[in-house]
């Protein structure tokens, strides 16, 4: 009896049930009236290229549209930059984990079984995570952040609307009210 077809489909199934999701996930200060904030600066340090091992994922272009994208949002919250008087920092961080799955041969011979090798090759996986941040300016507390798994290594064409994209999809749990509506309404939404 051949076991093939039958691993073969639960690995199909495993597969399927292991699909990466691209849910964001978000905390909030519950005690902060976000609605009491009108000011902020973009973080500067969060514009320098830190996965320098990265080149295609992390770069000065990729940070430069990521930045621009936070503050289109950060103005479509009501916020207004203001680098005299900020009230709030705005930033961003690119989280890059490795790891590295090798595929193995199944088949063992019944001979030489110690010298045998199994590996028939090595694959690293990377996946990028972007986390965006709201602070306190002066007491340098986190007040909001959200996070989303992505893929950055993107073409040109490709990789602006993208960001574009998923800097809109974290600030949707940003928890500033918009002019007029109720702020009992939006705690609702996110329940």
């Amino acid at each position: 009896m051949r076991v093939y077809p039958f691993i073969s489909s639960f690995l199909l199934l495993l597969l399927f049930n292991c699909a990466a999701t691209t849910e964001v996930v978000y905390d909030y200060n519950l005690d902060v009236d976000f609605n009491q904030y009108d000011t902020y600066v973009l973080c500067i340090d969060d514009f320098m290229v830190e996965h320098t091992n990265h080149p295609k994922i992390d770069n000065d272009n990729v940070r430069q549209l990521i930045g621009d994208a936070v503050a289109v949002e950060m103005e479509n919250k009501a916020h207004k930059t203001n680098v005299l008087k900020p009230q709030l920092q705005a930033g961003f961080r690119i989280l890059i984990s490795e790891e590295t799955a090798q595929f193995k041969n199944c088949e063992h011979s019944k001979y030489l079984e110690y010298w045998e090798s199994c590996t028939l090759h090595e694959e690293t996986y990377e996946e990028e995570t972007l986390i965006v941040y709201v602070a306190d300016f002066e007491t340098n507390k986190v007040l909001w952040h959200a996070s989303i798994i992505c893929e950055l290594d993107k073409s040109e064409k490709k990789l602006e609307p993208y960001i574009r994209s998923l800097v809109r999809d974290l600030f949707e749990t940003y928890p500033k009210t918009q002019v007029g509506q109720n702020p009992d309404e939006f705690k609702e939404d996110i329940q």
